[in-house]
C-alpha cells in the first residue's frame, strides 16, 4: 500500500520537475514550431501580406536591397481601426507602402492589391494576380509565427498552378520569437497563432 502510494505521489512529481527543468526548451520548441521558412531567393515578385506593416516592410526592404525581387505588391482591403478613429481612411495594403516608401522603396515599384480580409482571401486574391500576369516564382512574407500557417494555405493550390512560393518571416518588433514568455506581446501572438491555426485546420 505505502509503495503504491509513494508511486502515485511520486511519478507526477517527477514529470513536473522535468518538466520545470526542461522549460525553456519546450518553450522554444512550441516557438520553433510555429516559424517554417524558406530559404530566400529571387522572385518574380514579392507580396507583402497585411498587418504588422513595420516589421513586414523591413523584411521586403532587406530583400529588395539584397537584389532578389524589384516588384513588390501589398495585399489586404482591411481598414485599420486605429486610422479610422483620426478620420484617416487607409487600408492595410495602402498602410504597407507608405511603410516601404518611408525605407526608400521607389513608389513606383510598390504596387497595391487591395483584397483580402484574411489570409485565405488574400491567397485567393494572390493566386488570381499571378495567373493574370503569368507569375511562377513568388515570395509571401508574413510574421515569423505566421509562416506555417501561411504554407498551409498557399503550397498547395499554388503549386497545383505552377507557381513557386517562398515563405519568409518577418521578425517581430518588440519581442524575440524564441524568448516569447518575456514579453506580453509575444505570448499573445504565439496564443492567437496556435488558436488561428487550430482554426484553419478544422475549417
Amino acid at each position: 500500500m505505502y509503495k503504491k502510494l509513494l508511486l502515485l505521489i511520486g511519478i507526477p512529481v517527477f514529470v513536473l520537475l522535468i518538466l520545470f527543468i526542461c522549460r525553456f526548451s519546450l518553450m522554444c520548441a512550441v516557438a520553433n514550431y510555429l516559424i517554417c521558412e524558406d530559404t530566400p531567393s529571387k522572385s518574380q515578385a514579392i507580396f507583402i501580406l497585411s498587418g504588422a506593416p513595420t516589421e513586414r516592410s523591413l523584411k521586403a526592404s532587406e530583400l529588395y536591397k539584397n537584389n532578389l525581387c524589384k516588384n513588390l505588391i501589398c495585399t489586404g482591403e482591411t481598414h485599420p481601426q486605429d486610422f479610422a478613429a483620426l478620420g484617416i481612411d487607409v487600408t492595410e495594403a495602402e498602410l504597407t507602402k507608405m511603410s516601404l516608401v518611408h525605407l526608400n522603396i521607389p513608389d513606383s515599384l510598390v504596387a497595391l492589391l487591395k483584397e483580402g480580409t484574411s489570409t485565405q482571401e488574400e491567397a485567393n486574391a494572390i493566386l488570381k494576380y499571378c495567373i493574370v500576369k503569368n507569375l511562377t516564382a513568388i515570395a509571401i512574407i508574413s510574421s515569423k509565427f505566421h509562416t506555417r500557417r501561411i504554407r498551409n494555405v498557399f503550397k498547395e493550390k499554388f503549386s497545383e498552378k505552377g507557381i513557386e512560393v517562398k515563405i519568409l518571416g518577418a521578425s517581430a518588433i518588440g519581442y524575440n520569437e524564441l524568448e516569447w514568455w518575456n514579453n506580453e506581446y509575444g505570448l499573445i501572438a504565439l496564443n492567437n497563432e496556435y488558436v488561428k491555426l487550430l482554426y484553419y485546420c478544422i475549417k
